[in-house]
């Protein structure tokens, strides 16, 4: 992909260590991700991953656009029309809200979720705060800075095409004394990258289109952008991870489940998310409680702590939203041990009934274990 009068030719090891990454086609068997997330107040060493430059440049502010409607030619609908307008002032909000875009820097470390936080450390003489992939937050990062974190494939440690963007909200050197730096990332909003990212003034960048929790209701990439990403391919460590919006059939064939198809029921998929979404709240009751009663947290009151965090669980009819909130749950930072890594899945899921249905089978699996004692 092109960015004229933008970037620059990627020649570091670490750039094309980065866009090699990137390349997500299909998950194979590969070495555990090893990430920098750490419990505050521990030691964190360097992920061994090069530098994109020496040169100290602090990542240049957002360039965002956001596509806006013509004004509609005299004599195309009235202004009494107020049906009409009303649709086409909350088309406006919906496109300002999930079809802009930014050129932002990039940063590879932790599939992380909207409202999930994330604790890092960083070693004295890591003044770059490198992460994995070739990225860094910079030598010059400061509060307010905004990344587009994306996660690695749990098998393959492959980067997805899908994220979240991340906000800079404390730095702080280490209360020990140690002159290591402690750095704490908050997830915004969803978004996903356009084509491949690239380097500018030796800092890894990308265009991303911002996203709406539910994947349906944003703009699509083009066919070929979709195939070059490999939307819908991940999948994470349980076995309800995959595509979600297509499976796999007896022969191997790929069977459509789009919206308005039938689901595994006989139920139609709008049917599905309306009785998976109001199944959560129950389900997060009874997992909440296994945690707690079990013993599993793994400081006083994690459980309050991570829910002062991502907030009250959505309303049953943002199942998108619901989804998302559970996998925080399950899935906080620093981890809490009881659940499969689903926020991979979530994130690449094509549609609101891949994201419950992942959320679903996540959550459930965990409440098994927990049944019988066991952390994974």
């Amino acid at each position: 992909m092109s960015h004229q009068g933008m970037a620059t030719v990627i020649t570091s090891a670490a750039s094309q260590k980065l866009k090699a990454a990137f390349r997500v086609q299909s998950v194979h068997s590969g070495p555990p991700v090893r990430g920098h997330l750490v419990r505050r107040g521990a030691g964190l060493g360097s992920s061994g991953s090069t530098s994109l430059s020496n040169r100290k440049i602090r990542p240049r502010p957002l360039r965002v656009t956001t596509a806006m409607a013509l004004p509609p030619e005299d004599g195309e609908f009235a202004v009494s029309d107020l049906s009409t307008l009303t649709r086409r002032v909350a088309a406006l909000k919906r496109q300002e809200q999930t079809g802009s875009t930014a050129t932002i820097q990039v940063a590879v470390l932790d599939a992380t979720l909207p409202g999930q936080r994330l604790s890092l450390k960083f070693q004295k003489m890591d003044v770059k705060k490198r992460l994995n992939a070739g990225t860094e937050l910079g030598e010059l990062a400061a509060v307010g800075d905004k990344y587009a974190m994306l996660g690695q494939a749990p098998s393959s440690g492959q980067v997805l095409p899908l994220g979240t963007e991340v906000e800079i909200t404390r730095i702080a050197p280490d209360p020990a004394g140690t002159g290591d730096t402690e750095v704490e990332l908050v997830g915004l909003r969803r978004l996903r990258i356009e084509g491949q990212p690239f380097n500018e003034n030796g800092i890894a960048m990308a265009k991303v289109t911002f996203m709406s929790f539910a994947p349906e209701d944003t703009p699509p990439l083009p066919a070929e952008e979709s195939l070059e990403a490999g939307a819908g391919s991940i999948s994470g460590d349980h076995p309800s991870a995959g595509a979600a919006g297509v499976v796999r059939g007896g022969g191997g064939e790929e069977v459509d489940q789009s919206e308005g198809s039938m689901g595994d029921d006989g139920r139609s998929k709008a049917e599905e998310c309306v009785r998976m979404s109001d199944r959560l709240e129950q389900l997060v009751d009874e997992w909440s409680g296994l945690v707690r009663l079990g013993g599993f947290e793994r400081q006083p009151d994690q459980l309050q702590l991570i829910r002062s965090h991502i907030g009250p669980i959505p309303p049953a009819d943002e199942g998108a939203r619901r989804a998302a909130w559970v996998g925080a749950l399950i899935n906080p930072t620093p981890a809490l041990g009881v659940a499969y890594e689903i926020r991979p899945a979530l994130l690449m899921a094509r549609d609101t009934h891949g994201m419950l249905r992942v959320a679903t089978d996540g959550i459930t699996m965990s409440i098994e274990r927990l049944r019988k004692g066991k952390s994974f």
